[in-house]
């Protein structure tokens, strides 16, 4: 009897040991789609660390403890760290090296794509020199000395140009494998590097003015040197070219039957990022954020020999500057805003030293970790979804971002939360006008100008200032306005209150506009509804507080204060370091998920234990639904003995039949 159980038992084990074959293969074929394609674009400020993360991106892992430290197995404080255990093993066996598209050479085929008369034409052109100039560096523009280093390329940019002309005119496919193997190869690699070393020999500023100016350029007219030509048709002008080339990657490499990796380094247009967005589902914006202090220093070191030069200006031009017309400009900030993971670029070094502070101070905060291992985490969740779970910051931060689409303001959306010291959510707000007050983005300025249909939703001062009256009608009712107006099929026609009072009074002046800001909304909203106080909580903003908002969180003891991108202002030096150094609240750089990639990045395919059976081949049952199926076979063994009684009685009558039929 016993026997027979085992018997039993071993059946049942046997069919489901074949099911899970079976579906261990499909397992494997969805992760395939997975990690067959995954395009990662590195966008961040100067100094920030692009460079360096896009370059071991490149390199793949390392076995180096100082590249990617080594789990430390004996002394794991924090869940934090078994995290880390878990995405550095798998990082350790999935880990692949990527491709890299530099967007500056990318740029050199642009250049290419002309003789080198046109390029030594161009670096000698009036409107450089105007360009230059505005950005407070005309001293900059005389390249004399780099034309006649250059010269000495002169035969190898002409015959590369030559390459180049001809592929241009080819299909498209053709033309993508053929620039793409051009762009792999040595002479085209050595020629676009000994370049830009020229014109970085004498001044790093004067390299990278140059290169965002034909960045500019491409992105208005299409044409590295056409200055005067804009058409928002030619913005895709350079990402149209990356993707052509990364689709000859692509194909290659699923004939090959190898994945494909690629990291570009890097994109500073919104609209850039946008373009591949809408065309990759595997496509991820990782933002390298440094906080000010690093950052500033090491761009003091990058530009040593930069003397008397407003670097700050530069890196404004950068940092916010794609707007309205501008729009084929760099803006790094919104590009920082909508990115989908964010690394905050600190070193060992930097990591063991706060690490010890928190220890010291008992704070309950998670540990920092560096941008190495924090790219590990994300390049695992990429590769393997839910393959662990988000940190705490990652969770409040979520319901942050979240909450700034709530907001009425038509030009920029700020979201933020608060929690308690142990991460519990007390509150959450977002930039928008006092309750009762209709925000900017749900009015329409016929409205204003009519007096009629919805002209409550205006302010007496809106109705009445005649200095405000005349700057809103000069921008309103002017006849350009008017022209334009059929373009904006079917858009509401708003306007931003601050942006019209900025424009006849004193200049950028918070203090005018309507929306409460979104740390404001947050902390009012405790006060308006009762609730726990935040004495040594936690404030999660998208930007990072400004004066007004620092000034709360001081007075209300918020003790750590995490921030995605820094808002223009003062806060840090004049208001949040103050005070006593036991209650000024620290600053944390986040680091992590946010937005659709949040959902994208923790949501496993499966339940991971359902993942593992399928993989192990196990399938590990409760002892009931053992016997639930022991009985299931052994009513059915009852069943067929009992039919197989049947049978051999029919025979038997049959046969007794047949007999008496003969007379035997």
């Amino acid at each position: 009897m016993l026997k027979n159980k085992f018997l039993n038992l071993k059946k049942i084990i046997d069919i489901h040991l074949n099911l899970l074959k079976q579906l261990k293969m499909n397992i494997e074929k969805i992760y395939e789609l997975r990690k067959s394609f995954t395009i990662i674009a590195l966008t961040g400020r100067k100094g920030s660390g692009c460079s360096e993360v896009a370059e071991r991106l490149v390199q793949g892992f390392s076995n180096d403890n100082s590249i990617f430290r080594h789990p430390d197995t004996t002394n794991i404080t924090h869940n934090s760290y078994r995290k880390y255990r878990i995405v550095y093993a798998y990082s350790k066996e999935n880990f692949k090296p990527h491709i890299l598209i530099s967007y500056k050479k990318i740029l050199f085929l642009f250049i290419l794509s002309k003789n080198y008369d046109s390029f030594i034409k161009f670096l000698k052109s009036e409107l450089l020199r105007r360009d230059f100039s505005e950005s407070k560096l005309g001293h900059l523009c005389d390249f004399d000395n780099e034309i006649l280093k250059i010269a000495s390329f002169k035969s190898n940019f002409d015959l590369l140009h030559t390459e180049i002309d001809t592929i241009w005119k080819k299909l498209k496919n053709r033309k993508a494998k053929e620039l793409k193997d051009l762009y792999l190869r040595e002479d085209f690699q050595n020629l676009s590097d000994s370049v830009f070393d020229i014109l970085e020999v004498h001044s790093t500023v004067k390299r990278n003015k140059l290169l965002q100016i034909i960045g500019n350029n491409l992105r208005k007219s299409s044409e590295y040197d056409d200055f005067s030509n804009y058409n928002l048709d030619n913005v895709f002008s350079v990402v149209d070219l990356i993707n052509d080339i990364i689709k000859a990657f692509t194909r290659e490499n699923k004939k090959n039957k190898i994945s494909t990796e690629i990291v570009i380094d890097s994109l500073r247009n919104p609209l850039e990022i946008m373009f591949f967005r809408q065309r990759f589902s595997a496509f991820y914006t990782i933002a390298i954020n440094r906080t000010e202090d690093i950052r500033k220093a090491v761009i003091k070191n990058r530009y040593k020999n930069d003397k008397q030069i407003d670097i700050d200006k530069l890196i404004t031009e950068e940092y916010n500057s794609a707007k309205a017309k501008d729009f084929y400009k760099q803006n790094v900030s919104q590009c920082i805003q909508s990115a989908d993971i964010h690394l905050a670029f600190k070193d060992y070094d930097e990591i063991d030293f706060l690490n010890n502070e928190v220890s010291i101070k008992n704070e309950n905060v998670s540990p920092y970790f560096s941008w190495q291992m924090q790219l590990l985490k994300f390049l695992s969740l990429i590769d393997q979804p839910g393959i662990v779970t988000p940190s705490p910051e990652e969770r409040c931060m979520q319901l942050a971002f979240t909450a700034k689409y709530n907001s009425g303001c038509i030009s920029r959306q700020v979201g933020a939360a608060i929690t308690d010291e142990n991460y519990a959510i007390k509150a959450i707000g977002w930039n928008n006008t006092p309750e009762g007050q209709v925000p900017c983005a749900l009015r329409n300025a016929d409205d204003l100008l009519s007096g009629n249909d919805d002209y409550d939703a205006f302010t007496t001062y809106e109705k009445s200032n005649p200095e405000f009256q005349k700057a809103f009608k000069e921008n309103y009712e002017n006849q350009s306005t008017k022209d334009n107006r059929k373009d904006l099929k079917g858009r509401n026609l708003c306007f931003c209150f601050k942006g019209l009072i900025n424009s006849y009074s004193d200049g950028k002046n918070q203090v005018h506009t309507r929306s409460l800001h979104a740390e404001e909304s947050a902390f009012l909203q405790i006060t308006k509804y009762g609730g726990q106080g935040i004495l040594n909580g936690k404030l999660f903003t998208t930007a990072s507080p400004c004066e007004l908002c620092s000034k709360k969180a001081y007075q209300l003891g918020i003790k750590v204060i995490y921030y995605v991108d820094p808002y223009p202002g003062i806060s840090l030096e004049h208001i949040l370091t103050a005070g006593s150094k036991d209650r000024n609240p620290k600053l944390r750089l986040f680091h992590g998920a946010i937005g659709n990639a949040y959902h994208w990045l923790y949501e496993p395919f499966m339940a991971y234990k359902d993942e593992l059976n399928l993989i192990l081949g196990q399938n590990i049952k409760d002892l009931a639904s053992i016997k639930e199926e022991l009985l299931v076979i052994k009513n059915k063994e009852l069943l067929s003995a009992q039919n197989d009684l049947q049978v051999l009685t029919e025979e038997n009558e049959k046969l007794k039949e047949i007999i008496a039929s003969r007379g035997l």
